[in-house]
């Protein structure tokens, strides 16, 4: 019942100490077709996006908390989007599902501590949702703090620590999906393993020397030595990913589907990140040629 208990204090209450940008058609179309997902009780139950019950043993204090706080909810699903505005690029990465007019987007909500969640985001087609529930898509994941929205580093910390806890949850989880484990330990699991070590390591050394707020009040000269920094961080990201897409191509072409879920959410993740960082290299591009959109 921890999920209750952080929403608790915003109950009858909004979210608000958070930006209103203006959306975009792409943005409010996600916004109005955006489901929750609360995992409660190892179960997750979800809602519509006008609250009623689809999936799920109903939970008395879950179902009544949700009945009663329709504002919250609202102004909770506004905090997601906007977060996905800023801090990352999942929406316009996956625009080519979520502008088809079927298409919905699952937020499923998992309670980490205090007022932070990590947010999974999965699309599916609306009129299939509830007979085809698990061939929904998996569109990638964020972490927030209802209780302050900006984060340090640009968000690009907490992404990189959770790169680490996904490689260890699939090398884990290889051991016991894959029927010829010991033929991939070697040249591909264990290099996978090397390389998001690596990859985090150099990208942590990297963040301290980007600013730990925003872009918008450094100098040209910050920027400058920001974007480099940025660039150097999407490399590695861009070796890791197309190793683990290599791996991925071998597993298919050996119908290994019990595992090869797990490393399609890992690359996922990868290349999430890998369009964040190139919209901030576009945003930092701007600041330094001094040219504006007109």
């Amino acid at each position: 019942m921890q999920i209750l208990e952080a929403f608790k204090q915003y109950n009858q209450k909004e979210l608000t100490a958070f930006p209103q940008p203006v959306f975009s058609n792409l943005y409010k179309r996600v916004l109005a077709n955006c489901y929750y997902e609360f995992h409660l009780r190892g179960e997750n139950h979800l809602f519509s996006p006008l609250y009623s019950r689809l999936r799920g043993e109903v939970v008395p204090a879950l179902d009544e908390f949700v009945s009663h706080n329709g504002d919250f909810l609202n102004s909770l699903r506004r905090f997601i989007l906007v977060s996905l505005f800023v801090y990352s690029a999942l929406i316009e990465e996956n625009a080519y599902i979520l502008n088809n007019p079927q298409s919905i987007m699952i937020c499923r909500m998992m309670h980490q501590k205090e007022q932070r969640f990590e947010v999974k985001f999965y699309s599916h087609y609306q009129d299939e949702l509830i007979d085809t529930y698990n061939d929904k898509i998996y569109l990638g994941r964020d972490f927030l703090n209802l209780s302050k929205f900006d984060r340090r580093f640009l968000g690009l910390k907490k992404y990189f620590l959770s790169l680490v806890e996904q490689n260890q949850k699939m090398q884990e989880r290889a051991k016991h999906k894959l029927r010829y484990f010991e033929e991939y330990k070697k040249p591909y699991l264990d290099e996978i393993d090397y390389l998001t070590g690596d990859t985090v390591t150099d990208a942590m050394e990297r963040m301290q020397l980007i600013p730990e707020t925003g872009l918008k009040a450094i100098s040209k000269v910050k920027a400058v030595d920001t974007l480099d920094h940025i660039l150097y961080i999407q490399n590695l990201l861009l070796e890791l990913r197309d190793f683990s897409r290599e791996f991925d191509n071998r597993l298919r072409s050996r119908d290994e589907t019990s595992f090869v879920k797990y490393l399609t959410k890992f690359t996922k993740d990868l290349n999430d990140g890998i369009q964040y960082l190139r919209k901030l290299s576009t945003l930092l591009h701007l600041k330094i040629s001094n040219y504006a959109i007109d």
